[in-house]
């Protein structure tokens, strides 16, 4: 049965929480059909592939030298090294009057064995020392104390990388 309207034009007061449900259900019902234009549907994440080992593999070429190491840090002013280089103590560097600037090298300590690889970008005079080690390269070999060490010294070559 249908409620008759009233002729003031207001609707009957019993109809009125049925339009409320009824307008209620319609705005839900609108918002979970589909997504607002805006709003970009993505798919799944794609799973990264396993990243390569970026350690360099070296290669030892020639025989070790052996001699005596000591480190130094840079004096007052800004230290340029033969390579032109800013010298900070900070890198993993070293000077050498028999090696030639730009070789890596393996320097390992003889009494611990313990070794580190640092590039030449300095030169020295000829003289006593066979590698002079940047204080962080010192620092990692525990050469830093002591101040100079025997030490093993051995050219490294970049092996070829799969």
């Amino acid at each position: 049965m249908e409620m008759p309207l009233r002729h003031s034009g207001r609707l009957g007061a019993a109809l009125w929480p049925r339009l409320l449900m009824v307008g209620a259900l319609a705005a839900l019902s609108a918002c979970a059909t589909a997504p607002a234009a805006h709003v970009a549907l993505s798919a799944p994440a794609p799973v990264p592939a396993p990243v390569a080992d970026a350690t360099p593999r070296y290669l030892e070429v020639g025989a070790p030298l052996v001699g005596t190491a000591s480190w130094y840090r840079p004096g007052p002013g800004l230290h340029r090294t033969c390579t032109g280089e800013p010298f900070t103590g900070e890198s993993y560097t070293a000077a050498s009057p028999y090696l030639p600037l730009g070789t890596e090298v393996r320097v390992a300590d003889v009494s611990d064995g313990r070794s580190i690889v640092v590039r030449v970008n300095d030169c020295m005079p000829h003289g006593p020392r066979l590698i002079d080690l940047s204080e962080a390269a010192a620092a990692r070999l525990g050469l830093v104390r002591a101040g100079v060490a025997e030490v093993s010294v051995t050219r490294l070559a970049l092996a070829a990388q799969p």
